[in-house]
């Protein structure tokens, strides 16, 4: 079991910088779409569409990754209501939270699927592309999301490092 732990633990770490890496170069490709929108808004007069389409969808991938990511390193918002003396307690309350993210993961990733499947077929209105590339980053979210709850539940924190 412990390895098994290890291997979840170690899988969810690497994707969690792979997955953060990956966020940084969206925002570098939606920051040169947006301004490539601008500039040619002010100098040609003439927009394109496709460039706010993008962004658009680049962005929904951004923000649901970057959760992912929150719950892995632990810096997405919490409510300490436990008193820092209670260690034991506090041990259960992160097994809990764990838990509930894995919870979430699962109706985010099942939800997801149905949703990709009933909208197949259909297209984005500018650039013309399956409208399942702006809807997969559902699922595969949902995914992660059950990765890193379970790394979470499996390695709890160390009280030391949770502390700070």
């Amino acid at each position: 079991m412990r390895r098994i732990a290890m291997i979840i633990d170690t899988t969810s770490h690497v994707t969690s910088r792979l997955v953060a890496n990956l966020c940084v170069g969206l925002i570098f490709v939606m920051l040169g779409l947006l301004v490539t929108q601008v500039l040619m808004r002010y100098f040609l007069g003439a927009p394109p569409s496709w460039t706010e389409e993008l962004a658009i969808i680049l962005f929904a991938w951004l923000v649901l990754l970057y959760a992912t990511v929150g719950l892995r390193e632990g810096f997405h918002v919490a409510v300490e209501s436990i008193p820092a003396r209670f260690e034991r307690l506090h041990g259960w309350a992160d097994r809990l939270v764990a838990a509930l993210a894995i919870l979430f993961g699962w109706v985010t990733l099942t939800a997801g699927i149905a949703y990709v499947g009933r909208t197949a077929g259909q297209l984005t209105a500018a650039l013309q592309i399956p409208i399942e590339v702006l809807y997969l980053c559902v699922p595969v979210c949902g995914a992660l999301f059950i990765l890193h709850g379970l790394a979470r539940l499996l390695t709890p924190a160390d009280p030391e490092t949770a502390a700070t």
